[in-house]
């Protein structure tokens, strides 16, 4: 399978926001660009996190948790040597891993200032938050690097064109600020990447 038809699950839940009024074309832009970097990712992982041995992955998009906002992209990485090196990814309980990684990524076209305040919600559940913008749009951004690192939210810009990745500040994985809605983002990125690979 290519990573352009990798198929990355999106977690079906009840969403109030869907009784309102929605910018279409601007949702359907925001959730193309999620998916074009999803597909650049996920086979980029060793090169992206070139010190961590957790390559081993479930991912999904549009992961809920209550209080710290719906992330875009969440991946928990684990070290496939922990006794699940010959098990296919889609029968691994990670609820059940040792000291899994989850990197919450927040992906916006353009506002990189409301993508660096949701980002910063999900260090709740999330060993690492990533803002993720398009590549035309990061030179503003960059002039609050500091800002970036001060709150431990990575920066990241992506161009769906070329499917390059460009990797600005990448925070070192960090516990989670309230631990206890790990678990549950781990829960719900299972749900919906099992639900896919059942199917």
């Amino acid at each position: 399978m290519t990573s352009s038809s990798l198929k990355i699950p999106r977690l079906s839940f009840w969403n109030p926001r869907k009784n309102l009024p929605a910018k279409i074309s601007r949702k359907n832009k925001e959730r193309d660009f999620t998916l074009s970097f999803a597909r650049a990712y996920i086979p980029n992982i060793r090169s992206l996190h070139p010190k961590t041995q957790k390559t081993a992955v479930k991912y999904a998009r549009e992961i809920p948790i209550n209080g710290c906002g719906i992330a875009d992209f969440v991946a928990v990485s684990w070290n496939q040597k922990n006794g699940t090196k010959n098990s296919p990814l889609s029968d691994i309980d990670i609820t059940q891993i040792d000291s899994p990684i989850i990197r919450a990524f927040e992906l916006k076209i353009s506002d990189w200032q409301r993508a660096m305040m949701q980002a910063h919600r999900y260090r709740y559940f999330a060993n690492s938050s990533i803002v993720v913008l398009h590549s035309d749009k990061l030179k503003n951004a960059l002039e609050y690097i500091d800002t970036f690192k001060k709150i431990n939210v990575g920066l990241w810009a992506y161009n769906p064109i070329s499917t390059k990745i460009i990797t600005c500040y990448t925070p070192r994985p960090r516990n989670p600020l309230e631990p206890k809605y790990k678990p549950l983002a781990m829960e719900l990125v299972a749900k919906a990447f099992k639900s896919l690979h059942s199917s």
